[in-house]
């Protein structure tokens, strides 16, 4: 699930029009730099609006990442 940051309130604004257009639902966290979780349709909507670069998106993990092993055969 990809991460926009949120830089101005204008932005902001713009980005709650298009995904309310785009529909689905999305999760805004943060008080002073807010941050959307946004589907991919949802990313890539913000993308083709202009409103977010496509280098914008941070991936978040979810889970635990599993450890390599050393000298696996």
């Amino acid at each position: 699930m990809p991460a926009v940051e949120i830089d101005s309130p204008g932005q902001y604004s713009k980005a709650l029009a298009v995904l309310t257009e785009v529909g689905g639902t999305f999760h805004g966290v943060g008080q002073e730099k807010i941050t959307l979780l946004v589907t991919e349709t949802q990313y890539r909507a913000l993308v083709a609006a202009g409103i977010v670069k496509k280098d914008g998106a941070k991936e978040r993990s979810r889970g635990k990442k599993k450890a390599q092993r050393d000298g696996a055969a």
